[in-house]
């Protein structure tokens, strides 16, 4: 019996190559699931601009709950505070993250936040979550206390993370600006992709 002879499936004739090892010669290219994701319009930035807090008091900024029936993977998240108007601080700015939260004034004021991109340019896709940003005053209750980092006024922060939220789990952003701040410029930023 002859041997199998592995060809193309475009008639254009190729065949595979097969050396004196009887190892069959391929050629691949892996990509990550992120660079995936982004290549097929999946991927997001959600960021909330510009907020400026009036007092030092622990705020919800950033609030994104997911919609879809695929889940979505928070891989990083991008968190800045500009200089303290009267802050003064030791142990620098506290960010939490929260895992699950579910009400408070960020989602019932439901204010969107200022960006909801699709990180490939050429992608019309759009996904389907509740993003809204808070504002000093805002509440946030629900969910338990899950990633806290600290970080100098003035400063961005990127830290690399690998959250999963399935469809109808939420994940929230707080920032507690300096004591006896009275004005600093904060923003939180999620870069995401759904999985799958």
């Amino acid at each position: 019996m002859s041997g199998m002879t592995i060809k193309d499936g475009t008639g254009a004739g190729y065949e595979g190559k097969v050396d004196s090892n009887n190892r069959v010669h391929t050629y691949s290219v892996t990509i990550g699931e992120d660079s995936q994701a982004n290549l097929d319009g999946n991927a997001y930035n959600v960021n909330t601009g510009d907020i400026t807090l009036t007092n030092a008091t622990e705020t919800p900024i950033l609030y994104i709950k997911n919609n879809e029936d695929r889940d979505l993977n928070v891989q990083s998240m991008i968190l800045y505070c500009g200089t303290s108007t009267g802050g003064t601080a030791t142990l620098g700015v506290k960010w939490v993250i929260v895992r699950n939260p579910t009400a408070g004034t960020i989602v019932s004021n439901a204010t969107a936040v200022d960006i909801e991109s699709n990180r490939n340019y050429g992608s019309n896709n759009t996904v389907l979550f509740d993003s809204y940003k808070g504002a000093t005053g805002s509440t946030m209750t629900g969910g338990d206390d899950h990633i806290i980092v600290r970080g100098a006024t003035f400063a961005r922060i990127t830290e690399p993370i690998n959250e999963i939220i399935p469809k109808g789990s939420s994940i929230g952003f707080k920032v507690a600006a300096p004591t006896s701040n009275t004005s600093m410029v904060v923003y939180a930023a999620a870069v995401c992709h759904l999985e799958g």
